[in-house]
């Protein structure tokens, strides 16, 4: 099992690494300017709250929403609908059998978002640690993921999706998993 989701996760990578804003844009929903360069430590900026910094709006744009779909072989059936709400950013990826929610959290910097990661993960019960993935990240009973990286704190909420889901089908926990790691890849890669 450990091996069969270590080759997922390298073929995810090989599937990123041909670029979250270097795939065909697609044709109905041309990307905003501001997602040629996303900086995976872009700070949020403490005078602009009016809008999420562009490594957060990553998260719902054309071209991590293409990614995701090549990696997950399944694309959504409604149009994002991206919210920033009290320095919450998020989306619902809807599905023909479900939706996942991803949601970024800005926070002022590093401590105040290890203070918020450290809050969801001891008020989420029975969690699991993930290494190698952001700062620190864990997966909850329901599969969904949550990832801290600078002064972000990245949700993948799969409660929605069914137990099984995707071509090939994968565990909802999985898809979690293989999406964090789809952000933070295209963090990492916008950031050099």
């Amino acid at each position: 099992m450990r091996l069969r989701r270590t080759a997922a996760l390298l073929l995810l990578t090989l599937l990123a690494a041909t670029g979250c804003g270097s795939a065909v844009t697609p044709a109905a929903a041309p990307p905003p300017a501001s997602t040629a360069a996303i900086p995976a430590t872009a700070a949020p900026s403490s005078g602009a709250s009016d809008r999420p910094s562009d490594a957060t709006s990553m998260i719902c744009n054309p071209y991590f929403r293409q990614e995701l779909a090549g990696a997950l072989g399944t694309d959504i059936t409604q149009p994002l609908a991206p919210t920033w709400e009290k320095r919450v950013y998020s989306c619902a990826y809807h599905y023909p059998d479900g939706s996942m929610t991803l949601s970024v959290k800005e926070l002022p910097d590093a401590a105040t978002a290890l203070a918020q990661y450290d809050g969801l993960r001891g008020s989420a019960g029975t969690v699991t640690d993930l290494n190698g993935l952001g700062e620190a990240a864990y997966k909850r009973a329901d599969g969904t993921t949550v990832v801290r990286k600078d002064s972000f704190v990245l949700t993948v909420d799969v409660a929605k999706l069914p137990e099984t889901f995707g071509t090939p089908p994968r565990s909802r926990a999985d898809v979690a998993v293989m999406t964090a790691t789809t952000v933070m890849i295209c963090w990492q890669e916008h950031s050099s």
